[in-house]
């Protein structure tokens, strides 16, 4: 390389290294600094743990499950004061041709027909409309279930915000719904991911509470707990060895109202 091109490089180098400095130094403070704001307003990470605000897929009209579903029906259940939930209600595959066209009212009704029913109760992020949760919804539906799957309160069209015990306070006003029209049918909790604490949570809170006991409670990728579950999460693995971490970050977990227990332990 000529001397005059060597030169107009290393100049080039020089005044690029102030403004890599500056990036670096900025990656490590924000990098430092992200667990202490963790600890400081767990809010933060319970966004995160809920990912409600991704409400994938997009520009899907959840009042229109038809468009996605064969068989299926929407409705919304109010669950407490100012809490309204989106539900849709698949029928068993066994009445797809009479359930064609029926209002919600012949879905209602039809919940008592011996056939068991699913509550199910999706993961963090997304909406009952996301790919995997219709699937799901075809292939029970097949296999002559009703399903019910909603979107928890701050997740799609759902009002309110989330929190744990407002999840728990919307499984059981499902339940009550469903049990009230359904006869002597089984009702199963289907809790997948996240939704293994909620299914967990709501079918303790009926033991303990009224001494009822769900027919079945069925756990698809469940974990022990939130904090436990947490420290496996892409974003913690980048935190893992950083000193404090489970002060700063797992811990904060309860500071922020979040436990999700999917087993006795304590």
């Amino acid at each position: 390389m000529p001397a005059r091109k060597q030169g107009a490089a290393a100049r080039g180098w020089l005044a690029w290294r102030p403004q890599l400095r500056t990036l670096l130094l900025d990656l490590v403070l924000i990098y430092v600094s992200v667990p202490f704001l963790i600890r400081l307003f767990p809010v933060l990470l319970t966004k995160f743990a809920f990912l409600n605000f991704l409400e994938f897929p997009y520009f899907v009209d959840l009042q229109q499950p038809e468009l996605l579903l064969n068989n299926t029906v929407n409705l919304y259940l109010t669950t407490e004061p100012n809490v309204t939930v989106g539900i849709w209600h698949t029928a068993p595959g066994s009445r797809a041709a009479e359930a064609r066209g029926k209002d919600r009212g012949w879905y209602e009704e039809a919940l008592g027909d011996a056939h068991p029913v699913i509550i199910y109760l999706h993961g963090n992020g997304g909406t009952r409309a996301s790919s995997h949760r219709v699937q799901f919804m075809k292939l029970m539906g097949a296999a002559d279930f009703h399903i019910l799957a909603l979107d928890y309160r701050g997740y799609g069209d759902s009002s309110g915000h989330p929190t744990e015990s407002g999840f728990t306070t919307d499984v059981l006003a499902l339940y009550d719904w469903v049990k009230a029209r359904s006869g002597n049918s089984s009702v199963i909790f289907w809790g997948h991911s996240l939704g293994t604490g909620i299914a967990t949570n709501a079918a303790r809170k009926l033991h303990e509470d009224r001494g009822v006991q769900v027919d079945a409670v069925v756990l698809e990728s469940p974990y022990t707990n939130i904090r436990e579950a947490a420290a496996y999460v892409s974003i913690a693995k980048l935190y893992r060895h950083f000193p404090g971490f489970e002060y700063l970050i797992l811990d904060s977990m309860a500071l922020g109202g979040v436990f999700f227990r999917t087993s006795s332990r304590r």
